[in-house]
């Protein structure tokens, strides 16, 4: 059965469901749309509410009897080269939180990279861990992280015997893939497992030119966003276990902590068929995206004032591969910031960037880019760099001088995150952090990556990062004061 990829056990169960005419007395509510407002049905579709299924006594019986969710999860693993694979309706965040309850217990150790989204951070608080922060590579030509370098997982795994597992990002959000097969190496040396964030590189297995993925370069388990690089909706991961160090029992049992008793089913459809779509056709998908990304590519580096990062950075270590659908570009020399360009490209062509900061642009190309998308993106870019150019010295500020690099924000902890979280705190004004210990996450978002975590030592940089960040352009995502001008400390 799991070689049978062109089946979709839960679509085809949705779609005779919807077509059932069961009259239910359980949930939903709006029972298959009937309950629903007109205007509701007409935005998202009245198909929305009659595919909206329970998954017992819906798309399976009331014991699950034929199976429909286990045998698309097999169908999954496979597919990705996986032992065990469960699909998660609350993206990577949900699978993130699981994950650390696989590997540890409340109070025990893990090893988890600093660079890594604020769902992993929320994971530490809410499983009461001990986290021991991997210094990503700093690229201070282009003020990136990078992925994790091996002599520091080699360094921290020895200091730090007592860690249960080590959690990193791969790929990172701007697409550098570090050396995980001797990452993964180095883990499994101390008896330690190696779970991978590969939120942005599930479509990694499909093609041969794109970055070994994280279950065929030796880690245990990855989680990946189906909706992100995929055609899943919004909301659709998938958790993968491949492990002779983490417990079925338990990957199983802590998936089922998190996952929601009603799953969305169309999210799960939207998972099963998306298996199906690149299983069966992956590799040409894959390779016609990366052909179109490339061309974007070429054309973004003919612009004046405009920087493409490329191979040219990969070192073998913790910049050992690129992601090339993910298309990082420094535009500083334009004399605007990231946060101006996305603006303007918003406001005047009618495109959405994947991130803007204080120097960057990134654009995610997935298979819904066509050639028309990519077309639009290449002339949209250009009109961006002769706008800024036609801008007086005066109106182009840039980058606000003295703003920290994220070399400088350094992380010293004082608490574990959850004693800072769950402890007694008091709100502050943001010039007056500096010497407190944050009692909440701080993230600029995109890329997601918090810059203040709970139980972190507030020092000069961060508050200049955040302070003349904002002033660029910065947005909080999450923060209790959302303006920042108050952060939420311990007291």
């Amino acid at each position: 059965m799991a070689d049978d990829q062109d089946t979709t056990p839960i679509l085809d169960a949705l779609a005779q469901y919807a077509s059932s005419g069961s009259i239910s007395f359980g949930v939903p509510g709006h029972k298959s749309g009937r309950g629903a407002t007109a205007d509701i049905k007409r935005v998202v579709g009245a198909e929305a509410f009659s595919a909206d299924a329970t998954t017992q006594k819906g798309i399976d019986d009331r014991r699950e009897t034929q199976q429909i969710i286990q045998r698309a999860e097999a169908l999954a693993a496979h597919a990705w080269g996986a032992d065990y694979a469960h699909l998660s309706t609350n993206g990577t965040s949900l699978s993130n939180h699981a994950a650390f309850l696989s590997v540890a217990a409340p109070g025990e150790t893990v090893l988890v990279g600093r660079n890594a989204h604020k769902s992993v951070i929320a994971g530490l608080i809410m499983a009461g861990l001990r986290p021991v922060f991997l210094e990503p590579d700093q690229d201070e030509d282009w003020d990136i992280e990078h992925g994790i370098p091996l002599a520091e997982m080699e360094r921290k795994l020895a200091a730090h015997p007592e860690a249960r597992g080590a959690f990193l990002v791969s790929p990172t959000f701007f697409g550098v893939v570090p050396n995980l097969p001797a990452l993964a190496k180095a883990c499994h040396n101390y008896g330690k497992p190696l779970v991978v964030d590969e939120a942005w590189g599930p479509h990694l297995y499909f093609h041969p030119e794109m970055p070994t993925a994280a279950i065929r370069s030796g880690a245990d388990m990855a989680l990946g966003s189906i909706h992100k690089m995929m055609a899943g909706l919004q909301g659709s991961s998938i958790m993968l276990l491949k492990s002779g160090l983490i417990q079925p029992d338990r990957f199983a049992l802590c998936y089922d902590l998190f996952e929601s008793t009603s799953p969305p089913v169309q999210v799960l459809a939207s998972i099963d068929a998306t298996r199906r779509q690149f299983a069966l056709e992956g590799e040409a998908l894959l390779g016609a995206l990366l052909g179109r990304a490339r061309r974007a590519r070429q054309a973004f580096a003919e612009i004046p004032g405009i920087k493409v990062m490329g191979r040219e950075i990969l070192d073998g270590d913790a910049r050992h591969g690129l992601e090339e659908t993910k298309v990082t570009l420094d535009i500083a020399d334009l004399g605007i910031t990231g946060y101006e360009a996305d603006d303007w490209l918003t406001e005047n062509v009618n495109l959405s960037m994947g991130l803007s900061d204080d120097r960057h642009l990134l654009a995610c190309f997935t298979i819904g880019n066509d050639d028309q998308a990519t077309d639009a993106l290449i002339a949209g870019i250009r009109a961006l760099a002769t706008w800024a150019g036609s801008r007086s010295a005066r109106e182009r500020r840039g980058r606000p001088p003295g703003m920290p690099r994220r070399c400088e924000l350094r992380t010293v902890m004082e608490l574990t995150p959850a004693e800072a979280f769950f402890g007694k705190v008091e709100h502050v004004p943001l010039a007056q952090a500096v010497g407190r210990v944050a009692a909440e996450m701080v993230t600029p978002y995109p890329p997601g990556i918090p810059r203040l975590v709970p139980g972190q030592l507030i020092d000069e940089a961060h508050v200049a990062f955040f302070r003349l960040g904002l002033q660029a352009g910065l947005f909080p995502l999450g923060t209790s004061d959302q303006s920042l001008k108050t952060v939420r400390v311990v007291a």
